[in-house]
């Protein structure tokens, strides 16, 4: 699953007595349905579905530019909800302490996504092959699974939008490219860094599905060699559960942890 922009530091423990701020599209299924804050996927359907904790306190739909269909009431953007959080059920209940607002609070940083890069990791990547270009969908398949079966496979991409295959690994960089070059003749780098195994983190990411609630959301980053966990509050309890249920695949530093909910800024 891939996981929203979050509302807090990245690792910030939250404090879950606090007043607390999270951003995220407002739901309600129908007039007699609790209005929702929506923090995790939303379903491509019109309506949208989606499904989040329950607002507790008064709604004011109409500066929110609310869409109407079916009976469903939403926001077409995201909204800013302020309150007090408080487990329990499937995802809990935020009891308003400010009325929800189409800009964040004032002091609330607005989030943005890290831009993604995709560097190439070697200055020939045809040494050794010596053929430009794409090769045919069958090359293409059998490289990539050649990849995914090198030890210590930790990940990897293109850098040029089709075949110049950038491949990461724990092991002995040189014995991986020569695996590689038994099938791909076109661009190619391999290197070696002390990262989190692929196998490892799909691993600790299935394991963790299982064991931490409050779970939005988490992804393997092959450029980073980690995973990344968004969770609805990153309290300390629940850091600490997330590291130990990791533990026997990852290190604190192959995990990225950040939070739906954040401190309300003093």
């Amino acid at each position: 699953m891939a996981s929203p922009p979050a509302s807090s530091t990245t690792g910030a423990v939250v404090d879950p007595a606090g007043e607390l701020v999270a951003h995220g599209l407002l739901m309600q299924d129908s007039p007699a349905s609790p209005v929702e804050l929506c923090l995790g996927g939303v379903a491509e359907s019109y309506p949208p579905q989606c499904g989040g904790p329950r607002i507790v306190g008064d709604v004011d739909w109409e500066p929110l530019r609310p869409q109407r269909a079916s009976g469903v009431t939403w926001t077409e953007g995201e909204v800013w909800v302020v309150g007090r959080y408080a487990p329990g059920g499937d995802s809990g209940s935020v009891t308003l302490t400010r009325p929800i607002a189409l800009t964040p609070p004032e002091g609330v940083t607005v989030p943005s996504p890290e831009p993604l890069a995709f560097p190439q990791l070697c200055d020939d990547p045809y040494a050794g092959g010596g053929r430009r270009g794409a090769g045919s969908p069958e090359q293409l398949a059998l490289v990539s699974e050649r990849m995914a079966a090198l030890d210590g496979y930790v990940g990897s991409w293109v850098s040029d939008g089709s075949s110049l295959f950038n491949v990461l690994v724990t092991g002995d960089a040189v014995a991986a490219r020569d695996e590689l070059r038994s099938v791909w003749p076109g661009g190619l780098c391999v290197e070696q860094r002390d990262l989190a195994t692929e196998a490892d983190v799909r691993a600790a990411q299935e394991a963790l599905s299982a064991e931490v609630p409050g779970l939005l959301g988490s992804a393997g980053d092959s450029v980073q060699g980690r995973l990344d966990v968004h969770v609805m509050v990153l309290d300390a309890a629940t850091r600490e559960r997330i590291l130990d249920t990791v533990r026997p695949w990852l290190r604190e530093r192959d995990v990225r942890m950040t939070s739906a909910f954040a401190p309300l800024p003093g």
